[in-house]
């Protein structure tokens, strides 16, 4: 058997053959590595519309008249832009579901405190409010509000990085371009299902939480600079 010489080199037409016979006949993998993977497939849902998420607990406050709910949940994204698409995410398909004067969603991380009360300041990777008609909310002067807090999460689920606030056009393009637009997944509404018990009934016996939630509402809405 002869081999061929160590100093045989491919001509550049035969790399070019080559090549296009690679991509041709499905070298995405390799293709994606040169050109990128948002090149050839597009981006991915994530990065358009948010990660996935857990419902944790969802609060109505009536607050001079008006109704204001508030949903807490969990995600497991660390990057902070994410958070925030996904905490826009919810606000939509809340706000599509339920009726309100204000919906407020606060993020937290998956390895975040597992009390309400404990779910603020730090442990909160982003926050979206949104309100139909912001003139008749204290302290909204727009629509929306959606903030985040850049970084990773420390291991307890806290966040140092930098606070950030999107802008109305920074909103508009996000929600514009979101593909899917499903609320978090509750792991007891199946449970609550099942045991006859409704909302308004598990609430109930925290009037004295559900008061200094709304005072927390108050603050962190007239604390937003809207």
């Amino acid at each position: 058997m002869k081999f061929l010489p160590t100093s045989f080199r491919l001509s550049r037409k035969l790399l070019i053959i080559a090549a296009g016979v690679l991509v041709l006949t499905g070298a995405s993998g390799a293709a994606a590595i040169f050109v990128g993977r948002d090149v050839l497939l597009g981006p991915s849902t994530e990065t358009v519309s948010g990660a996935a998420c857990t419902t944790v607990t969802t609060v109505r406050l009536e607050q001079d008249g008006q109704q204001w709910l508030r949903k807490y949940v969990r995600s497991d994204a660390t990057d902070g832009e994410v958070r925030v698409k996904t905490a826009l995410r919810v606000a939509g398909a809340v706000s599509n579901a339920e009726d309100a004067d204000l919906y407020q969603i606060i993020l937290i991380d998956a390895a975040g405190p597992e009390y309400r009360a404990d779910m603020r300041g730090r442990a909160i990777g982003a926050e979206v409010l949104f309100a139909r008609d912001p003139s008749a909310v204290p302290g909204m002067s727009a629509p929306f509000v959606a903030r985040y807090t850049d970084g990773v999460p420390a291991a307890n689920g806290e966040f140092y990085g930098e606070r950030k606030e999107l802008s109305l056009d920074e909103i508009k393009t996000i929600v514009t371009a979101m593909k899917e637009r499903a609320d978090c997944i509750d792991p007891n509404a199946v449970e609550t299902a099942a045991s006859g018990h409704g909302a308004a009934k598990e609430e109930g016996g925290h009037g004295t939480e559900g008061e200094h939630a709304a005072a927390e509402g108050t603050h962190e809405v007239a604390s937003s600079g809207h």
